[in-house]
């Protein structure tokens, strides 16, 4: 545990707070833990971003991949931490501090994972390529270069190391941002009809496209989709009718929603909507697009981490994860099987006090090193 402690202490000293992001100290930092003759790649991202790929060979040319990212969310409220939030602090078992749990632990233990192989002279089974990617917490730039590089198209099947709660991540819900940007025309207050009320169209329009979407669909690990907005903008001064508003939409979708289905309603609404209020423009932007995704339980990789789980007498429990990890940039161009399995609480995501229990990275851990002897 001590070694554990010393790695992920040294990582969540490292402030990868996104943006600026500056992961490409938390690269060289991970360098360090390793031999020099090490087989890697830095992609470098400019303005001190990186994403590491690191590769040990095995007795075969297949290659499973382990994906984790090194950056994430900022901290806006330090003062208020229990501990300070770079100090990774040790109380009770568990350690304290930005990205413990999302997702320096799961880095932890893909690092450690490595090491194991690499000190006791281990050639493994197959090939192992750990992946350390820059910018999971905005628009995935690191996971998105690598995979337009070509230095992910050779994994078979791949481990994307996010807090899990230690449960079997089989699914994972989609997520669409849009921003939606109305020009109306302005009058006076006393003289509404003089002018097209921007917030009012708006409205109108959020409430058309929710009613395209089937939110009482309902899956059986991650619930129902969601529909929120969650900024909105417009207005000058009380008796003025709005010109201009904006609103953003997240959207979280589960399997089965088509996101290319819901950009043409989002259109269409707008074009519908601008034919009836001439003068009026609604322009829609994506700003965030990652489908959601999913496994069978019956297929082969997940029986497989299912038959360690019960060798090593963990508990076996599916989830899905409510969450996008960088699996989103990935599957949907390579289609390889996938799980998203890792140590820490999936709660801790993004709070206050984040904290990890460092018994649960040394499990995953075990569980790494016993999945990739055994399979």
């Amino acid at each position: 545990m001590d070694r554990i402690t010393e790695i992920l202490k040294r990582l969540i000293n490292i402030n990868t707070t996104n943006l600026p992001g500056n992961e490409m100290d938390a690269v060289n930092e991970i360098l360090k833990f390793f031999p020099q003759d090490i087989e890697y790649k830095i992609v470098d991202h400019g303005n001190n971003r990186g994403s590491l790929v690191i590769e040990i060979e095995g007795k075969s040319h297949e290659k499973i991949g382990f994906i984790g990212h090194i950056d994430t969310v900022p901290v806006s409220d330090e003062d208020s931490w229990i501990h300070p939030p770079f100090d990774g602090v040790i109380e009770n078992g568990y350690m304290y501090g930005r990205g413990t749990s999302d997702m320096k632990g799961g880095v932890t233990a893909m690092i450690l994972t490595a090491l194991y192989f690499l000190e006791n002279n281990i050639i493994p089974p197959y090939t192992l390529k750990f992946v350390f990617t820059a910018d999971e917490e905005s628009g995935g730039l690191g996971v998105r270069a690598l995979r337009d590089k070509g230095l992910l198209q050779d994994i078979s099947k791949v481990f994307i190391t996010e807090p899990s709660d230690e449960e079997i991540g089989i699914c994972e819900k989609g997520t669409l941002w849009l921003n939606i940007r109305i020009k109306g025309k302005s009058s006076h207050g006393s003289k509404p009809e003089l002018g097209i009320n921007a917030i009012e169209k708006l409205y109108e329009y959020i409430n058309k496209l929710k009613n395209t979407l089937d939110l009482d669909k309902k899956h059986s690990l991650l619930g129902n989709s969601s529909y929120a907005i969650t900024t909105i903008n417009g207005g000058v001064k009380t008796n003025i009718i709005p010109e201009n508003a904006n609103a953003t939409l997240d959207i979280r979708t589960i399997p089965g929603f088509n996101h290319e289905e819901i950009i043409d309603n989002a259109n269409k609404i707008a074009k519908d909507m601008e034919n009836e209020n001439q003068g009026m423009t609604i322009e829609v932007y994506v700003e965030n697009n990652r489908p959601p995704l999913t496994m069978d339980k019956n297929h082969e990789f997940i029986k497989e981490i299912v038959s360690v789980y019960e060798k090593l007498s963990y508990s076996v429990k599916f989830k899905g994860i409510n969450f996008y990890t960088d699996a989103s940039q990935l599957i949907p161009y390579h289609n390889i099987p996938f799980v998203i399995l890792g140590p820490g609480e999936e709660d801790m995501c993004h709070q206050k006090n984040e904290r990890i229990k460092i018994k649960s990275i040394g499990r995953m851990i075990e569980f790494y090193i016993s999945y990739i002897i055994n399979f």
